[in-house]
């Protein structure tokens, strides 16, 4: 199966981004189904709609939800989910007791992204991505933000990073990049004639840094190395 799933954090960025008709398109070129879960679904739009700030992006990710852009799964994970969730918040501990790093929506989502031996999953918290890929780093981070020394549950990291390992996660920036590379923006090409000087590289950096300033955990590092790589294509 092709298969995506999404948490709710790259969504939003997404949607915040006036993005998800480029989403759409996405998906076409993909030719596979982007997936999320109930626990997403309610941070989208359950938990925007009580809000004024956000009630409008929840109205658009719901007609974009129902237009069929993303399956909502219906399989029950909750003992995947409760598992993971256990681990992940018991791997950094100060005195004895776990840190909390890791919320449901989050954890539900990897979850299904496991069970259904998905591509990729696609999250632009940087929590989720570094406890998969560099927990070392993430434990630093940790200790800089809580001015503690950490203690690291060295086992339940081995666990967690058994389930994990063949995992592969992207951010809403890597997508937006691979839309940008099939040529999926043409529509902002007609403001070519008001933005003359290396129209292409500036639509990507607005691009990119519109995500990072919404929501994206992508660094300025990572976004020159990005222009940088794209300049020489």
């Amino acid at each position: 199966m092709k298969a995506l799933v999404f948490d709710s954090s790259s969504i939003i960025s997404i949607a915040i981004n006036n993005l998800l008709s480029i989403l759409k398109e996405l998906k076409k070129e993909y030719h596979g189904d982007f997936f999320i879960t109930n626990e997403v679904l309610k941070e989208t739009i359950d938990a925007p709609l009580r809000s004024k700030r956000f009630k409008l992006e929840a109205f658009q990710l719901a007609n974009f939800i129902s237009e069929g852009n993303f399956k909502l799964i219906k399989q029950d994970l909750d003992n995947k989910t409760n598992y993971l969730m256990t681990l992940a918040n018991s791997i950094f501990q100060v005195d004895g007791n776990g840190i909390i790093i890791l919320q449901k929506g989050e954890v539900e989502a990897l979850a299904l992204a496991l069970t259904i031996n998905a591509d990729a999953l696609i999250v632009d918290e940087r929590t989720t991505r570094l406890l998969i890929e560099d927990a070392l780093k993430l434990k630093q981070l940790l200790e800089s933000k809580l001015h503690t020394k950490i203690m690291l549950n060295r086992a339940n990291l081995n666990y967690f990073k058994k389930e994990t390992k063949n995992l592969k996660i992207l951010r809403s920036s890597e997508l937006m990049v691979i839309a940008y590379e099939l040529g999926l923006f043409k529509d902002y090409e007609i403001s070519k004639k008001l933005i003359q000087n290396n129209f292409k590289m500036e639509l990507l950096d607005g691009i990119l840094w519109g995500l990072r300033l919404k929501g994206c955990a992508i660094s300025t590092d990572e976004i020159n190395e990005l222009l940088r790589i794209e300049r020489v294509r």
